[in-house]
This record gives C-alpha cells, structure tokens and sequence, in this order.
C-alpha cells in the first residue's frame, strides 16, 4: 500500500531524507520512529505531494504520487503534525471541507468520532485546545474513508486516557483493511499498537523490523559502566562482539547466549552491567543511542 525507493529532499544545503526505501503492507499498523528533526514529517509530506523530492520513486495504493499526486492523496486520510487550522470554521464545518473531494468520505462517522473524541462540533477551531484541534484532524483522516491513514504525531497533545483509545481505534481500522502508517517519538504508543517499525535519524533510515523483533534483539544489548576509562583496543573483542561508546560508558552487543558473553567482561573494572531489554525507547537508546560512534 506504500512503497519507497531512494527516497531523497534537501532544503538548500541541508539533506532532510537520505534514500528512505520502504513498503507497507494493506492492514498494517506502521510505526515511524525518531528524534525531532529526524525527517519524518517530511517523508509523510512528500507521500501527499505536500512536498516534493528531489530523487526517488512513491506509490501509494496503487498510484504513483510523484507523477499523479491527487490521484494518490484520494487514496490517503492525513493528519498533518501542525494544528494550524482555519480558525473561524467550525469543528464540524473543518470535517466536511476536509474530507468533501474523497470518494469515499463518511461524514456521519466523521461526527461520530468527534463526539467520541468530546470535540464540540460547533465550537470555532480557534478557540479549540491544541490536543483537540489534534482529535479533529484524526477525526477527517478517519472519516475519509482512504484505505492509508498517514498520521503525523497523532498522540502528540493528547493526554493518557484519550491516548489509549486513539491506539484502539487505529487498531480497529488495521482489522478493517486500513493501513496506518504513523509518525512518532512516543515510543510506548508504537510499542502497543504497531505491528513494525522503521527508525529514521538524520534522514536516513537506520532498520525496519517487527516490534517484538526488536525486543528481542535488545535482549542481547548490555549497557556497561565502568570504574575507569578503557579504549576501544583493550576490550574483548571478537566476531559476536560490537562495541559503541568511549571512556567510562559503552553498549555491547553480542550474538550468542549471555551466559557465554559475561565471563568474557570479568576482566574490566566494572561498575554495572544492565540489560537493554524492556521497552522500545530503551531499545532505540541501546541500539541507536547518542553514544553509538558508527552513524
């Protein structure tokens, strides 16, 4: 339902998306992960013709977005990341002129989930909160009734409760054969919900993988402290060991069973030794990290 090849865009000198290739698969629930800044707002504008890339091919459900973008934006429900909105409509009025030119619109589920969502439907969209403006904007990419859902940062503003039911009702939508593809640094939401996940930094795509792929792999990161400084050449080294970090703090990743990779560490001065596995954000801090030096 998505796929990417070489996908690329700079804005001056500045190289935002770095041959981001991907696919996404029709009743998938997609998560994509980074930092701010990272280029995931990008790459989702350059999927509705928003934005327009400098290399690369887009297909979007079928149709090629680069060469016939509105043929591919029938075909996606998007929420935008910015809540700038027309400010005098009103939240009902801000539904219909949304989702008016798809043709499979649903206006009646659009008000549906604006009552669910506790959205005032006569209230002007610019005396709206930030996180309901947010709800509205979930509420005409839904009510679209387009077989992709391309959501930007779609729990950003909301709080716990209404959090939990916007990743239940997007798994809803994957059950009923809509692909969900969402941005997102709220690493505990594409934890719940996504079946994968592709982590993006600095425009390029580091790996995709399942969830629980990822979780897994995790378990055979250690977080290591040390008493003193060590350089890279003093510690064990092999083909199952890869080291990221410098002086008193580094990340190992092994292959193997645990039990065969600690005997190996016994000879530095440790200060704690802690196992990476547990949440998706520990395992992007562990896998991906600030510390690790080969980006």
């Amino acid at each position: 339902m998505i796929r990417t090849e070489g996908l690329t865009k700079s804005y001056r000198d500045k190289q935002v998306l770095r041959g981001v290739s991907l696919q996404v698969q029709a009743g998938e629930v997609f998560g994509f992960v980074g930092p701010n800044g990272a280029g995931k707002s990008t790459f989702l504008k350059c999927l509705v013709g928003v934005v327009h890339p400098d290399g690369g091919s887009i297909e979007v459900a079928g149709a090629d977005a680069r060469r016939d973008a509105l043929a591919a934006r029938r075909r996606v429900g998007y929420a935008p990341g910015e809540t700038t909105l027309y400010a005098r409509m009103r939240a009902e009025e801000l539904l219909n002129f949304a989702i008016a030119h798809h043709p499979h619109a649903d206006a009646r589920r659009g008000r549906e989930l604006l009552d669910r969502f506790s959205v005032p439907r006569s209230q002007r969209v610019g005396k709206l909160s930030h996180g309901m403006k947010r709800k509205v904007l979930l509420a005409q990419a839904i009510a679209s009734g387009a077989p992709v859902l391309l959501l930007d940062e779609p729990m950003e503003g909301l709080d716990p409760e209404a959090r939990r039911s916007v990743e239940e009702l997007l798994r809803g939508e994957a059950a009923g054969g809509r692909t969900v593809f969402f941005s997102s640094h709220d690493l505990a939401s594409v934890q719940r919900v996504c079946d994968r996940v592709a982590f993006l930094r600095h425009g390029r795509l580091l790996e995709i993988g399942t969830v629980n792929g990822f979780l897994e792999r995790a378990g055979r990161v250690l977080w290591i402290s040390l008493r003193e400084p060590v350089e890279r050449s003093l510690l064990p080294d092999g083909a199952d060991f890869t080291w990221n970090g410098a002086g008193t703090r580094w990340i190992l990743e092994f292959r193997g069973p645990l039990e065969e990779a600690l005997p190996r560490l016994r000879a530095l001065p440790l200060a704690g030794v802690r196992n990476a596995a547990g949440s998706l954000e520990e395992v992007f801090d562990a896998l991906y990290g600030p510390e690790r030096q080969d980006d």
